[in-house]
């Protein structure tokens, strides 16, 4: 899954847009309306999707569901080992590593 195609196609007609030059210029403002407002921005670096300003309680909210899905993926690999046991710390980078791997693509 190719997220910034992904974040251009689903976000750009509910986020505000800017270009980076432009959101640095506002930086504090945007902040501030994410902050207050509930409001998404997207923010383009030389038009395409490069970040995205959320609210704080959204962003804590994605890393509970990856958190969950991180947990779910352990017991499901618990169940049915295909492989030497691995550490907590070798497992949660083997899921970093695989997470980083499918962003990529």
């Amino acid at each position: 899954m190719n997220s910034a195609h992904t974040l251009a196609g689903v976000y750009s007609f509910s986020m505000e847009t800017y270009p980076l030059v432009e959101a640095r210029n506002q930086l504090g403002q945007l902040v501030g309306r994410v902050r207050h407002g509930q409001e998404h921005i997207l923010i383009t670096e030389y038009g395409k999707p490069a970040a995205a300003l959320i609210p704080i309680s959204e962003l804590e909210e994605l890393q509970r569901l990856r958190d969950e899905a991180d947990i779910a993926e352990a017991r499901a690999r618990e169940s049915t080992p295909s492989g030497p046991s691995l550490s907590h710390d070798e497992f949660m980078a083997q899921l970093e590593a695989e997470d980083l791997r499918e962003a990529a693509s």
